[in-house]
């Protein structure tokens, strides 16, 4: 019965790793993203000003 225990208890870590893991790169990724759009945005916006 330990046995079990301690392999559902480890896979439940498991699972909670990889979930966070995902979160964590969605997060970072959206960041990212949006800070490349902003960046492109500006560089448009900067050379649209200029005649």
């Amino acid at each position: 019965m330990n046995k079990r225990s301690h392999d559902d208890s480890k896979k439940a870590k498991n699972i909670a790793a990889v979930i966070y893991l995902l979160v964590l790169t969605f997060l970072v990724g959206g960041s990212y993203l949006h800070q490349q759009r902003a960046d492109a945005a500006q560089v448009a916006s900067s050379t649209a000003v200029q005649p």
